[in-house]
């Protein structure tokens, strides 16, 4: 049954892609949504995302949005092909869920997703960065990393000393924080071993290496291209 992940190399789009990688299905395709020719608000894209965001995921006729439940869905339809991302106990499988709604309400929704954009939007319309506006997200995401680096002094990862849901959903998250502020990971001993561990694994470099064929602009950036955004 062919898989197909709708969207471009963003990082919710890369969970999807990260999460069948880590289940071992590595026989799927990648199908680009141009989202600067604005395909996701076409009538075809709009039957599979009414709220024209990406990416959708399709499995022969069942489709399914939000990353974060297509993560959940691949976790538990491959369950018996790689790591339990989910718990095992009652008090695992809410931790985790605890972490995931942390993850999603006071790291993404709260600070990265726009401080990301304010460097898509910057490098797009080739202007300096909003300094106004990344400065409170900065400290935003500054504390949740604070909250992060108390917390990983006591488990590996975020919600235990196991690998979970939480931790796969965020790893392309900081990659890209990595590369536009790498200074809020590497300050901070823990956040910076716990983040050295979760991209070092071999699916999350299979996820690379199947995104260079779904490219879009934005990168992540390299390093000198970010600091020429914060110093133009």
């Amino acid at each position: 049954m062919a898989i197909k992940v709708y969207g471009m190399s963003t990082y919710n789009c890369q969970r999807v892609s990260l999460a069948l990688l880590e289940f071992g299905v590595e026989d799927f395709d990648l199908t680009l949504v141009d989202l600067k020719a604005r395909e996701h608000f076409s009538p075809e894209y709009l039957a599979m995302q009414p709220f024209h965001q990406v990416p959708v995921f399709e499995s022969g006729d069942f489709r399914l949005y939000e990353s974060r439940a297509i993560v959940r869905y691949i976790a538990e339809k491959y369950k018996d092909a790689g790591p339990n991302i989910l718990g095992s106990t009652l008090e695992e499988k809410a931790l985790v869920n605890q972490w995931v709604d942390v993850e999603a309400h006071q790291f993404n929704d709260f600070a990265f997703a726009p401080w990301s954009m304010e460097y898509y939007l910057s490098w797009m319309m080739k202007r300096p960065l909003n300094e106004a506006l990344v400065a409170p997200l900065y400290e935003k995401l500054g504390y949740f990393l604070d909250v992060a680096e108390k917390h990983l002094s006591k488990t590996k990862y975020l919600a235990g000393n196991f690998f979970s849901m939480v931790d796969l959903n965020i790893a392309p998250s900081l990659l890209r924080v990595s590369v536009l502020q790498p200074e809020l990971i590497n300050d901070r001993k823990n956040v910076k071993q716990w983040y050295e561990s979760i991209t070092s694994r071999p699916a999350f470099k299979k996820m690379l290496e199947v995104d260079e064929g779904w490219r879009f602009p934005y990168g992540p950036f390299t390093n000198e291209e970010a600091q020429k955004l914060r110093t133009s």
